[in-house]
């Protein structure tokens, strides 16, 4: 969940990474063999199967060597049946508590590992990037309605706004105000949050001129606010539509069967950037099966937390970040936070479902 293996190799070396990528998941295989085993998330086990099989056959440009391809599955599949184990033990105040480490690296990173040329003023701690530490920042967030003490749940809510709003990801901001207006429905003293994150990001805006570099999102949005147009044009630009918008062809030319393995990754067909959304990677890579699968999945997600939101508005909240999250980034194969957050947010619509966690030795509550 903190990302570390990734974090030493940008930021001391790859023989670190690997010793602690290699350790991580060996302690994920332990773990797994010393514990009762409980079953298997078999929609993540099948849409994986599907999607590495289709996209294997479907297209050969972009494909790895294959040791490289092994380990892209081996790791895969390692996440999803020995982490499922983990998840259905993980109780949302120990899971808050390593979301809020991992927030709380976004500010270090201002002071201890800053690259100006290279964040352009926006942070993302151990994660690499700043869509990337909103997302955790936007997941802790909402994690903060299942704790039970107050002062705890306030503090962490406002770290996690004040850690998600210095990644100035436009989409840690669109979820931050939709999770903040559904709250609403909770408690109308909820709207005081939307007070809070405004109060936060004026004073950001005020002294933008003091930050380590000067943040080129919060000029725009200052000049936005001063009634200056082209700065709403500027602001605008780069958006995930115009990335999107490139990989549209590719898709109506192979519908069925895609164009194979990473050939919407970066570096493939458009272009250094890659497609930016988990479900047009799956259309467009392995074509209308397991999209369809993956696209019912997380409207089954949706489905049953609305069903539980009364008793547990967190796991919406949850769910939608991570449902729109995935609209922008198309790492979710091979990003260890994401597939655990989906497990773990799996695991706690089936324990309110009463199914499958039945165990003596799972912990089911805070």
């Amino acid at each position: 969940m903190l990302n570390i293996p990734d974090f030493a190799l940008t930021h001391i070396n790859p023989v670190i990474s690997s010793l602690l990528s290699y350790l991580s998941f060996g302690l994920l295989i332990l773990f797994y063999l010393i514990n009762k085993r409980t079953g298997a998330n078999m929609w993540l086990l099948f849409i994986g199967v599907i999607y590495f099989i289709i996209g294997s056959f479907s297209g050969q440009t972009y494909i790895p060597p294959l040791n490289f391809y092994l380990v892209f599955w081996i790791k895969y599949f390692i996440i999803i049946i020995c982490g499922y184990e983990l998840v259905k033990r993980t109780t949302p105040k120990e899971l808050s508590i390593f979301l809020l480490i991992g927030a709380i690296t976004i500010i270090l990173q201002i002071f201890f590992f800053n690259n100006p040329l290279k964040d352009y003023g926006r942070y993302s701690g151990f994660y690499l990037n700043p869509n990337s530490g909103g997302f955790i920042c936007i997941l802790g967030y909402s994690l903060t309605y299942a704790l039970k003490n107050k002062q705890f749940r306030f503090i962490a809510q406002w770290i996690f706004t004040l850690m998600g709003l210095l990644t100035f990801s436009r989409t840690f901001i669109l979820l931050w105000v939709l999770i903040n207006l559904i709250s609403i429905r909770i408690s109308v003293k909820n709207v005081n949050k939307l007070l809070l994150g405004a109060g936060l990001l004026f004073v950001l805006m005020a002294y933008n001129s003091f930050l380590p570099v000067k943040n080129d999102r919060l000029s725009q949005l200052t000049s936005v606010l001063s009634g200056d147009t082209a700065a709403a044009q500027d602001l605008n630009e780069g958006s995930r539509f115009e990335t999107w918008e490139k990989f549209y062809g590719y898709i109506m030319k192979k519908p069925v069967f895609g164009n194979g393995f990473n050939a919407f990754d970066g570096g493939g067909l458009g272009g250094f950037l890659g497609a930016h959304n988990t479900y047009l990677k799956l259309l467009g890579e392995a074509g209308i099966l397991p999209f369809l699968l993956f696209l019912l999945f997380f409207l089954s997600l949706i489905r049953k937390s609305l069903s539980h939101f009364n008793e547990a508005p967190y796991i919406l909240f949850m769910t939608i970040s991570l449902a729109i999250l995935l609209l922008t980034s198309h790492n979710f194969f091979d990003s260890g936070y994401l597939l655990l957050a989906t497990l773990w947010i799996y695991t706690r619509i089936e324990l309110y479902n009463g199914h499958e966690l039945k165990n003596e030795d799972i912990v089911l509550e805070n």
